[in-house]
């Protein structure tokens, strides 16, 4: 995801602004991730499994808002509609899209299954890594779809906020929790895109 990111900014025009909400959110996805991947190794600031599944609840939650973000900016790029190739970014992005939701719900199912002694509790982080990398994937593709979109149609990825307006709702959601900071963010984990 860094290296998506700083192929964009690199860019002729600099395609991306660094304070847009779905560059934040991303770039915060992006840490979470890689603070859960080092567990796996060892190091990093989750020290217990659930410090781990605890930061899978938040990165699925990063997940929801960014899918509810990257819906608003999706409704600035040109539609179907249109002549074929234009109305093909914006399929590429609502299809990639709508796989979010059903990652984070795979991936919360995971978290919230209960598990007993450690043959169970190993095949759980397992595929806690697992669905968190599938989830990273999918979020990549709509980041660089969004990216691609915004650069070719001149759009404003700054212009699209947590409430579909400017710059957000005032107040910090996505604060990283990659640093340790355990504290839950009074938000549901809820995968509906509708909430």
């Amino acid at each position: 995801m860094e290296a998506e990111t700083e192929r964009w900014q690199d860019a002729p025009n600099g395609a991306i602004d660094e304070n847009s909400d779905i560059v934040k959110r991303a770039k915060n996805m992006s840490r979470m991730a890689f603070s859960m991947y080092q567990f796996t190794k060892g190091s990093g600031t989750l020290k217990t499994t659930q410090d781990l599944f605890t930061q899978a609840e938040y990165f699925a939650e990063e997940a929801n808002r960014l899918y509810k973000i990257v819906r608003q900016f999706s409704y600035q790029v040109p539609g179907f509609y249109i002549p074929v190739p234009a109305g093909a970014h914006k399929k590429e992005l609502l299809e990639q899209l709508d796989k979010v939701p059903t990652h984070v719900q795979q991936l919360q199912f995971t978290v919230k299954n209960p598990t007993v002694g450690k043959a169970a509790t190993f095949t759980k982080v397992d595929t806690v890594i697992h669905e968190t990398k599938n989830l990273m994937s999918v979020i990549s593709k709509v980041v660089t779809t969004c990216f691609v979109c915004a650069t070719k149609y001149t759009l404003d990825l700054q212009g699209v906020g947590w409430n579909g307006s400017g710059g957000g709702s005032g107040r910090e959601e996505g604060g990283s929790r990659a640093g340790g900071d355990q504290s839950k963010g009074g938000s549901s984990s809820s995968s509906d895109p509708g909430i």
